[in-house]
């Protein structure tokens, strides 16, 4: 009987973006997740994409690449290594196969990505999937539930259980009991906020402290935000829009992005006030909100241009409003400093997570969702991804409290492979030597 191998191509453990995991069984394997990462070291807008070098090494066939959700650090890599890796079939949901279409696309690459429903059930040589889905801060986001021949084992990419979503589209937690019925041999977990207590708030929290920003904007209201965080795009829409203001997206993937997601009816406005942001100098300020892409600092986003005074269409004006609604990446902080200083000069009211935490929530598990999700599926083996070792060993502990034995915690190195076996045992196998290729890419 063959062993079943979990191979962290990428992200893995202490890893927080990055994404790309490995199941491999005998010849066989299915791959989840395709995403970039950040250098520590992060200048200008260079990017980390996986190391695959332990690909070349195996015979394997690879049956298909699935996709949890719609966030670069999950996807992005796609355009990067499908000509390595073979233009092997993808799956995703409805939203995220949008995304990643469209940044293939920017490579000239129309390999088609295959959209899947959460009731569709895939059936690839060995594995068999059953998607789930679940609230992130992006929508439309999965979990896979992998049967194999050793047993299921419960993939939870990133995730939190908000029960009150924008789109009034909860976690399905009917399905994930009746998935874990079968019983789960592995549950691989999300487990970024395992240091946070209780749960992490809801997405429809934010209302109020957009509308305190909106009432105190005496000129024009520039709010940025990650161009997938389409939850976050609708309510400054709708805030904007019953404060009688007109909208213009600037930036090429905050265009692209609202594009997309508008037309795969995730985002929702009137055509009417929408204004092309060619034409913003027609408008009164008062009557504006300008959504633009930049929140991380990259150095060729419009707002970064705005604020050194470069872009064409956008200049500052000391009545502008910016509002930052998001964390800042670890690794991009000097990079957003930056951006807010030369707003803060030139006059701006700026709103960021230093002056104001109320403008934005997490789009992970904290604690007692992490908890929830464990009494769910009820695994015999844990393992904490999607975090740093401190994350991981904070996992243990919940864990623990659970009634868990500490062994029962799987708590690889960086690169580390993990083994499981038909005795229902696992060790920790091999550590790969994995150097993320790092490119320098401009914001397409």
């Amino acid at each position: 009987m063959n062993n079943l191998r979990i191979v962290p191509l990428g992200g893995g453990p202490g890893m927080v973006t990055n994404n790309m995991w490995l199941y491999e069984f005998g010849h066989d394997a299915i791959i989840i997740d395709c995403g970039i990462g950040f250098p520590e070291d992060k200048v200008s807008d260079d990017i980390l994409i996986p190391d695959i070098s332990y690909l070349k090494t195996k015979q394997l066939k690879i049956h298909a690449i699935l996709l949890t959700h719609a966030h670069d650090d999950h996807h992005a890599a796609l355009a990067h290594l499908l000509p390595k890796i073979g233009y092997v079939p993808i799956y995703a949901s409805r939203l995220t196969a949008g995304f990643a279409q469209d940044k293939l696309g920017e490579f000239d690459i129309n390999h088609r990505i295959t959209v899947i429903k959460e009731s569709d059930h895939l059936n690839l040589g060995p594995f068999k999937i059953d998607p789930i889905h679940v609230t992130h801060s992006v929508p439309d986001a999965f979990h896979y539930a992998i049967t194999t021949p050793l047993g299921l084992f419960y993939h939870g990419s990133d995730f939190k259980f908000d029960l009150t979503p924008l789109d009034n589209w909860p976690p399905n937690f009917k399905k994930i009991v009746s998935v874990a019925s079968r019983g789960v041999f592995c549950l691989l977990s999300d487990c970024l906020r395992s240091e946070r207590s209780g749960y992490t708030p809801s997405e429809t929290t934010l209302t109020f402290a957009l509308e305190r920003e909106i009432r105190h904007c005496p000129g024009r209201l520039i709010f940025t935000t990650m161009s997938s965080q389409i939850h976050r795009i609708q309510q400054a829409i709708d805030i904007a829009l019953s404060h009688g203001r007109k909208i213009s997206f600037i930036g090429r993937s905050m265009e692209k992005n609202t594009q997309t997601a508008r037309r795969l009816g995730y985002l929702k406005y009137p055509e009417k006030y929408i204004i092309n942001k060619r034409r913003i100098k027609a408008v009164p300020d008062q009557k504006l909100c300008l959504i633009v892409s930049g929140s991380q600092g990259q150095e060729t986003s419009s707002l970064t241009r705005y604020a050194a005074g470069t872009h064409k269409l956008l200049k500052i004006k000391r009545s502008d409003s910016v509002v930052y609604s998001t964390d800042i990446i670890p690794g991009n902080e000097q990079a957003v400093y930056s951006v807010v200083d030369k707003l803060t000069q030139a006059g701006c009211r700026v709103a960021y997570q230093d002056t104001s935490d109320d403008l934005h929530v997490s789009g992970h598990a904290a604690a007692a969702e992490l908890q929830l999700l464990i009494q769910l599926t009820a695994p015999h083996y844990l393992y904490p991804i999607g975090g740093s070792f401190r994350h991981m060993r904070q996992y243990q502990q919940l864990n623990m409290e659970l009634g868990f034995r500490p062994e029962q915690t799987i708590l690889p190195e960086y690169g580390q492979v993990v083994e499981l076996d038909s005795s229902g045992h696992y060790r920790l196998a091999e550590i790969l030597k994995l150097n993320p290729v790092r490119i320098h890419q401009k914001n397409r």
